[in-house]
């Protein structure tokens, strides 16, 4: 399994903010998945592109292929609050976001985490963790 490293404002892993849609597939090859804005790679890192063909949002997904991390910790796997607890400690998330509890955006760090459902109790699995990490170019949230 291959491990990415979330660094704000700069990429995941080798692909950077800002990189050109040929140095991504120079970098991954050919796409799995590709609609023309969006490509996508290893079954859940998906790649948007702005409309000079650069690298402007970054979306992971929980994927069996890859992993995802944020100062060495696995974000798939913590808990949506020790998540937004973790990256909190570098920014703040954006509280007048009408998504809350589903979406968390820290603007500064270009950063979002986003989840389909929220857990009714504690003993509900379903919405405990995050489906989908972003990170952005700055202005992009």
């Amino acid at each position: 399994m291959k491990e990415f490293e979330i660094i704000p404002k700069n990429g995941v892993g080798p692909i950077k903010l800002g990189m050109s849609r040929a140095d991504v597939e120079s970098c991954f090859g050919i796409p799995e998945f590709d609609n023309g804005t969006r490509i996508g790679y290893m079954s859940g890192y998906f790649i948007d592109f702005d409309a000079e063909n650069n690298v402007e949002f970054i979306e992971l997904s929980n994927s069996d292929e890859f992993k995802i991390t944020y100062s060495g910790v696995d974000l798939h796997n913590v808990d949506a609050m020790g998540v937004i607890s973790l990256i909190e400690g570098d920014d703040n998330y954006d509280r007048s976001d009408p998504e809350i509890g589903y979406s968390y955006v820290f603007k500064r760090i270009g950063l979002s985490l986003w989840r389909g459902t929220i857990p009714e109790g504690v003993e509900d699995t379903d919405g405990k963790y995050f489906e989908a990490i972003g990170v952005a170019i700055e202005g992009y949230f």
